[in-house]
């Protein structure tokens, strides 16, 4: 699927004080070690920190789909993807240390083979846009990249500049990763917004 926007990105939206508090939501939700979906059966999860290495906090705090779903809505509208968007997943606040790291990877395929979870209450949709907000600064490492790929082509990789206070938000099926901390602590909220299957 071709798309003429591979991400948006929202240059320093996000004040200390909304950052400050995402994080005490966080820290009350507790921190605990990411986990990844197997790869010979997609509908369990495991700890496999080669692919993924980092620590996250859950949170379904109105306060935070209050700050995070206009930038959803405001760059499926002016990417022009256009997605039918109607579900939002509890938002992932991860916190990223020295070596720590999250490898190639895609949220979503956003097609019936990409079901989320169709037992939840979700109601079998799948995941189309995924949205990452950087909530701090200080860190060296840590960069989120974004990959192309073209059938018959060479990845494409893309390096968008975020800095503390940004969002970046993109399609689901696009393959992305946050390489390694090497000095600092980062912390970043992402967000996956659903809808039904596409055609």
């Amino acid at each position: 699927m071709q798309t003429k926007y591979s991400y948006w990105l929202f240059k320093d939206v996000l004040p200390q004080k909304d950052r400050n508090k995402i994080k005490r939501i966080a820290k009350k939700s507790g921190y605990r070690e990411a986990e990844t979906k197997n790869d010979k059966d997609h509908s369990t999860n495991e700890k496999n920190t080669k692919v993924r290495n980092t620590d996250v906090a859950f949170s379904n705090d109105q306060y935070i789909y209050d700050i995070l779903c206009p930038f959803v809505h405001g760059a499926n509208d002016q990417a022009g993807w256009k997605y039918d968007l109607d579900w939002f997943e509890s938002v992932q606040i991860a916190r990223y240390k020295k070596n720590q790291h999250y490898a190639w990877h895609t949220d979503g395929a956003g097609d019936h083979f990409g079901v989320y979870n169709s037992n939840d209450r979700s109601g079998g949709k799948v995941r189309k846009v995924s949205l990452v907000a950087c909530l701090s600064n200080g860190y060296v490492g840590g960069d989120l990249e974004l990959a192309l790929q073209e059938q018959g082509k060479e990845n494409t990789i893309l390096y968008p500049e975020m800095s503390v206070g940004d969002v970046i938000v993109f399609p689901s099926y696009v393959f992305h990763r946050s390489t390694a901390i090497s000095k600092g602590t980062k912390y970043s909220a992402a967000m996956w917004c659903l809808g039904p299957p596409f055609r």
